[in-house]
């Protein structure tokens, strides 16, 4: 949990995991700048701008790319391709520091993912056990999306209108 990724982040020894040293100093730079934004997302003394910078700067960094040729004692391995770049990735370094301008009384400690987190899993949930997964009568084949969306649309409805539920849950019965 979250003291423990920041020790791990810190103090990961990461030359008894990688064989090149060079590519364990690569790693290692990167973890430090990613510490370094964790920090300033969490000072109220943290510019926009100044966020905005130190992160293009991270990013830059993680997607860079190889240099020398690959079969000459000059070559230095790329980090990571920009199709590595996750959801998560991509609102650090684009739509962090905007957070940031506009919230700064809160913090960033303020938006929690969990919420996001809860609703995905609710949905692929829902997707497993409630749809017919885009197969099922061929007459009316609906995506699973918009089953999904039916299904929570409903949910809602009944929910804000305060609809009673007739329908009662069937009890289960253990025979011994």
């Amino acid at each position: 949990m979250g003291p423990d990724k920041l020790k791990i982040l810190k103090g990961f020894d990461l030359f008894a995991v990688f064989q090149s040293i060079t590519r364990a100093i690569q790693i290692r730079a990167l973890w430090d700048q990613f510490n370094e934004l964790y920090h300033l997302m969490q000072d109220k003394k943290t510019t926009g701008e100044f966020f905005r910078y130190k992160a293009k700067s991270w990013l830059d960094a993680f997607t860079a790319p190889s240099t020398g040729h690959p079969n000459r004692s000059n070559f230095v391995r790329g980090m990571y391709r920009v199709q590595d770049i996750t959801p998560y990735i991509h609102v650090l370094c684009n739509h962090a520091a905007e957070f940031l301008e506009i919230h700064h009384e809160f913090g960033l400690a303020a938006f929690l993912c969990s919420p996001v987190e809860k609703m995905n899993h609710m949905q692929v949930c829902l997707y497993f056990q409630n749809t017919l997964k885009d197969g099922g009568n061929k007459n009316s084949q609906k995506s699973a999306i918009l089953e999904m969306l039916e299904h929570e649309n409903r949910q809602l409805y009944f929910a804000s209108n305060k609809v009673p539920n007739f329908l009662k849950k069937s009890k289960k019965y253990r025979l011994q």
